[in-house]
């Protein structure tokens, strides 16, 4: 898997020379919102590449969380952000609706937008090289998984979960089945027990390019595992970190694991040290 990270170099340069504008950002702390997405303010360490992307995630003016994107695979690696309480119901939005992000494709915005916006309608050629759009997974067989769910928060925050660079390619057995579990778990027992929780879900892609692992239409990666961890501070002033390692295939099992042992499992697959909670989530705030 070491050769993953080699490949992408060589990938990347295929891009040519851009930038990206306003909310993609050279490191997560630069947008005070954006940083308080992470426990203690620090973004995990070893999943960052030259093919990722760091977004602010931002609808309307509004920072909510952040997501680390892979522009070659074009899904996110992760999306980190705080547990909350859902009250109102998921949004009623068609998936041809969902936001597409123009800064990655260096137009000049710095929200997510609809397809059908000014920014986007004219452009929509430009932002398919660096992320995936509702006819990827048009009759791809795979479902949008989203990986900073809905049901976690309320109003205009689950709103702006409904962008295409939250979403990665999922067996639908497994997004409404066993990961679904896992998702009303965080929200009914752990947000409950805690003053506040730090969630991170992730990927892990199952090919650095088309030939290599699964791809739809051989523009997005399918990841092999879907991954998920948290870092709780109990009321009582104690810590509680636990992960799961989701495999995206038939049986769909869902294994819990220490945080630790998540980070081992990374490590093996992108070839490189990682932490998940640089910290190890013992601190106080």
């Amino acid at each position: 898997m070491a050769s993953f990270f080699l490949q992408a170099a060589l990938l990347l340069a295929a891009f040519g020379a851009w930038q990206g504008s306003a909310e993609v950002l050279e490191n997560f702390l630069e947008v005070p919102e954006c940083a308080r997405s992470f426990h203690q303010k620090l973004e995990p360490t070893g999943l960052r590449s030259n093919r990722t992307e760091c977004i602010c995630q931002r609808l309307e003016g509004v920072h909510y969380y952040a997501t680390l994107y892979d522009v070659r695979g074009r899904i996110p690696i992760y999306s980190a952000y705080i547990l909350e309480t859902s009250n109102t119901s998921r949004p009623d939005i068609s998936s041809s609706k969902w936001y597409l992000e123009p800064m990655l494709s260096g137009l000049n915005s710095s929200n997510m937008e609809k397809p059908s916006s000014s920014v986007l309608k004219d452009n929509l050629h430009l932002i398919r090289e660096h992320q995936a759009v509702n006819d990827d997974y048009r009759n791809s067989g795979y479902t949008r998984g989203h990986l900073n769910p809905s049901l976690h928060h309320s109003s205009q925050a689950q709103l702006a979960t409904f962008t295409y660079t939250n979403m990665a390619p999922q067996e639908s057995q497994l997004n409404s089945g066993t990961w679904n579990q896992y998702e009303n778990y965080l929200k009914t027992r752990i947000l409950p027990a805690c003053i506040e929780t730090h969630v991170l879900m992730g990927t892990v892609p199952s090919g650095a390019e088309p030939g290599q692992g699964v791809w739809i239409k051989e523009r997005v990666n399918v990841p092999r595992f879907f991954w998920g961890a948290f870092c709780c501070l109990h009321k009582d002033g104690s810590w509680l970190a636990e992960a799961r390692l989701g495999h995206n295939a038939n049986p769909y099992e869902v294994k819990t694991l220490m945080v630790s042992d998540l980070e081992k499992v990374l490590s093996w697959e992108f070839g490189k040290s990682v932490s998940i909670f640089p910290n190890q989530c013992t601190s106080s705030l």
